[in-house]
């Protein structure tokens, strides 16, 4: 008897189902069959089966019913060996279209095994219904059992390969929008590794870590994980010591050189040095010994994918000393004035949440909280008599002061910059009212920049609550109401609603900036 004749076989009674340990995850292979013995002999022939490192998990279902409760509660099966003949003449073909329309299931390679290929004729399945494979069950012979579960699982795992590189670069897409003008962005670095992973056909376990303060969650002179997939997707703050190897973390504390890679069976670690004390690490276990072209490839991936990372964050430094210099420069002037510093952070934190409760972009929210300090630059021209004078100011003097929103339009309008843009805007329309009264140009109503409305409100809000050289500070209440007695006059009504709703986390703002 060849070894060809052993899958029609009886099974000996003896269980096989202890595989060899394996250290991945194995291959979920539905065989749907009402014939006990049919279940039983493929546990037998397929019971060593391994490839790509891992082994097979067989999930068992006699009836169309089962196998459909069985792709609901599984969503990464590889294989399903389907009898086509059960409770129904067509019943196999039945959960097909389960699999294919109704569960939208694409991945999974289906295989059709009939013993009665008058049933369903090979032609018309394979014409009519998304299968990938169509056997009649005498042509399944142990050998030919095999070739098709490794033909299977090589379909299922480009598959899934390509899906995850689809779904790395929407991410990429999706957040290269914004990573470039704002911050670093997780869900930017999340993309990059899923299609690093995909494209190298590792595990979907990586992690990209920094050294030497470049985020909040790294220590100076510690590699920190900023951002993770896999079983390091949760590793965010955490230091590299216990994590990678322990000869990688001696290669990572002698490197020397600008770039260094580290290659092994189980992982590969890439880390690109700006300096002395600066490290970008990017870290991926493997599924086995890579090629030399596949190391070659990881080099050059890995090496340009942490100069992107460390670019974005020399831009976000960039764009962090600009706001510095914005608060420096406001504080400075406000200093003049005798005004506590912390007026300038609680305007940008009011105009920001006003903004957010008003339904603006994004983009232009974050604008707005950072150009608000700029409201009244143009007060470093106004003399220090009129800033610092304790009573009320004549005619005269307050013609003067209602010069600086003019004056502040005019020191950064020339500037082409967005944040100088915004500023400028803020600055010159800062004073306007609701009902055109205000200064400097009598606009009314909408004619005034939603970003100058903004503002207004922000400003009087917090000069109300604060103590100055003319006036002691309202308490929140009093200030509240003031607020809301002047909505529509000096003050945009829908901007006043938001306001009011928002009392809470403005109360909050409060006691953080007290």
């Amino acid at each position: 008897m060849s070894d060809d004749e052993l899958l029609f076989l009886e099974d000996d009674d003896q269980e096989h189902n202890d595989l060899p340990e394996q250290k991945y995850e194995p291959w979920k292979v539905v065989v749907v069959d009402d014939e006990e013995q049919v279940h039983s002999v493929t546990r037998l022939v397929l019971r060593d089966f391994s490839f790509d490192g891992r082994g097979l998990q067989l999930i068992h279902a006699y009836s169309a019913s089962e196998a459909i409760q069985i792709f609901t509660d599984h969503h990464d099966i590889a294989i399903c060996l389907l009898d086509v003949v059960m409770e129904t003449d067509l019943a196999g073909l039945d959960v097909v279209s389960k699999i294919r329309v109704d569960m939208k299931n694409t991945y999974t390679r289906i295989v059709l095994r009939t013993g009665q290929p008058g049933q369903a004729p090979e032609e018309d399945v394979i014409k009519n219904y998304d299968i990938n494979d169509y056997k009649d069950k005498t042509e399944l012979t142990h050998s030919k059992l095999h070739t098709l579960i490794y033909s299977c699982l090589r379909a299922y795992r480009d598959i899934i390969s390509l899906d995850h590189t689809r779904k790395g670069l929407e991410q990429v897409i999706r957040a290269s929008n914004n990573v470039f003008n704002y911050r670093f962005s997780g869900e930017f670095a999340k993309g990059i590794l899923t299609q690093f992973t995909s494209l190298m056909q590792f595990d979907d376990h990586a992690f990209y870590a920094v050294e030497d303060g470049l985020t909040a969650h790294s220590n100076k002179g510690v590699l920190s994980i900023v951002e993770g997939i896999g079983q390091y997707s949760e590793c965010r703050g955490q230091t590299l010591d216990k994590i990678i190897p322990e000869e990688m973390k001696l290669r990572l504390d002698n490197q020397t050189d600008p770039f260094m890679s580290i290659h092994n069976d189980d992982a590969f670690l890439a880390s690109a040095m700006i300096d002395k004390k600066q490290r970008n690490v990017l870290y991926l276990q493997k599924l086995g010994e890579s090629s030399a072209l596949q190391c070659k490839l990881l080099d050059i991936f890995s090496n340009n994918v942490l100069v992107a990372f460390q670019n974005i964050y020399l831009m976000e430094d960039i764009e962090k000393a600009q706001r510095e210099m914005v608060y420096l420069l406001a504080e400075a002037i406000e200093s003049r004035s005798q005004e506590t510093g912390y007026h300038l952070y609680r305007v940008a934190e009011l105009s920001s949440l006003l903004a957010m409760g008003l339904g603006l972009d994004e983009e232009l929210v974050i604008k707005i909280h950072r150009a608000s300090p700029l409201h009244d630059l143009g007060k470093v021209a106004i003399p220090d008599a009129i800033l610092e004078k304790p009573g009320k100011l004549t005619k005269e003097e307050f013609e003067v002061m209602r010069t600086h929103a003019q004056i502040g339009y005019d020191m950064i309008s020339k500037s082409d910059r967005e944040l100088c843009q915004t500023g400028c805007l803020i600055a010159l329309e800062h004073h306007e009212r609701w009902d055109g009264n205000g200064y400097p140009n009598g606009k009314k109503g909408e004619q005034i920049s939603i970003e100058g409305r903004i503002t207004a409100v922000a400003d009087v809000f917090d000069a109300l609550c604060s103590k100055r050289c003319y006036k002691e500070s309202w308490p929140l209440d009093k200030v509240f109401t003031y607020m809301k007695d002047n909505s529509g006059t000096q003050f945009d009504p829908q901007i006043i609603a938001v306001l009011m709703e928002n009392e809470v986390y403005i109360r909050e703002i409060y006691h953080k900036y007290a």
